[in-house]
């Protein structure tokens, strides 16, 4: 039977540059770690591809994290019953080590290449790195330009929402879930990351990948300010008060804010995907007065317009990075000996395969 997959993003480009979540794709009790180093294309994504397809052919459950800002390109991968971890180490992905050794390993890509044939280009490919960073640097200022839109959206329409229905309706949702769930007698382990990302390719959202196959799951409807986040931590820190682990998925504009709260042990998921509209809803919407949100109407939605536009912006200029990425990978390409990095593929799946219980 083929293992199942679950996509996801590590790390989100936001408001506040890029941000990170790479300590939580790996397990608390993991048994290895390999860190992929090398530079743009010396294969290192497509090694964890392969990886991937190679364990879900045996049946193994794989998560894949994909690259904000190449999400044809994977972070890392997780063999989940193996507890086995391959990460992309290159900048700016960092990791703390765990067990430098013992547990952590590097792969080195950089063995496999030609350095001679990559100099040739030295010049085109600090040129290319130079515009890289100013693409960066610039959407990281649209998206940053955005927030403050989309925090007076916030406070328009909290202004208009009846806050003793919201905690009436937060309580009761919380209440229902929990109902007869006694404490697990362990620390539970929340882990945060993104269901969905800004990319150069637009907003993408793996929520339908992240929860397929989940029992119970709600789509949390409201508006921006209605209260969907404060719902949500609602529900994770009753969850955590439970010792039940939880995944925790963040907005990749405003950090702060969630997107969806997945409780394996509970087989539940509350999100604010539309992906999930045909589920059970839960409506925050109905807890907004009308009367007074008409006086903000044309304001909210100059607001809205405005994000769209200085969001579309930034995805822009992660375009043009990505176009001169790919340039770059097109030097480093023809200098690999792919041979010997797939002589590493077939030795580490060896290797992993001894984690089998």
């Amino acid at each position: 039977m083929t293992g199942k997959t679950r996509k996801m993003f590590p790390g989100g480009n936001t408001a506040n540059g890029f941000y990170s979540f790479f300590d939580y794709i790996i397990p608390c009790d993991v048994n290895r770690i390999f860190c992929l180093k090398g530079g743009p294309g010396v294969g290192k994504s497509s090694f964890m591809k392969k990886m991937a397809r190679e364990f879900t052919k045996m049946g193994y459950d794989v998560e894949l994290h994909y690259c904000s800002s190449d999400p044809s390109s994977l972070d890392g991968v997780v063999i989940k019953e193996l507890n086995v971890v391959m990460i992309d180490a290159t900048a700016p992905h960092t990791v703390d080590p765990k067990i430098p050794g013992a547990v952590d390993e590097i792969l080195n890509f950089g063995e496999f290449w030609d350095g001679e044939k990559i100099e040739e280009n030295k010049d085109k490919i600090k040129s290319c790195n130079a515009d890289i960073s100013e693409c960066f640097q610039r959407a990281f200022r649209f998206l940053k330009s955005a927030e403050p839109i989309y925090m007076d959206i916030e406070s328009k329409i909290s202004k208009c929402m009846d806050w003793t229905k919201v905690s009436k309706l937060t309580y009761e949702f919380v209440e229902k879930v929990f109902e007869g769930v006694e404490f697990s007698g362990k620390k539970a382990y929340v882990r945060h990351l993104f269901g969905s990302a800004i990319t150069p390719v637009g907003y993408l959202d793996y929520s339908d990948s992240l929860f397929d196959g989940v029992k119970n799951i709600y789509y949390l409807q409201g508006d921006i300010g209605s209260g969907k986040t404060g719902l949500l931590k609602a529900l994770y820190t009753r969850a955590e008060q439970k010792g039940l682990d939880v995944e925790v998925y963040h907005f990749p504009l405003v950090v702060d804010k969630l997107q969806a709260v997945y409780i394996p042990a509970l087989d539940l998921a509350v999100t604010t995907s539309s992906r999930f509209k045909d589920k059970e809803i839960i409506d925050l919407n109905s807890c907004v007065d009308e009367e007074k949100l008409n006086k903000y109407t044309d304001e909210v939605r100059f607001d809205k317009d405005l994000v769209d536009y200085l969001m579309n912006n930034a995805i822009s200029n992660l375009k043009r990075a990505k176009f001169n990425h790919d340039i770059i990978e097109d030097y480093y390409i023809p200098a690999m000996d792919f041979d010997k990095v797939e002589a590493l593929k077939n030795e580490i799946i060896e290797r992993i395969l001894k984690y089998k219980k």
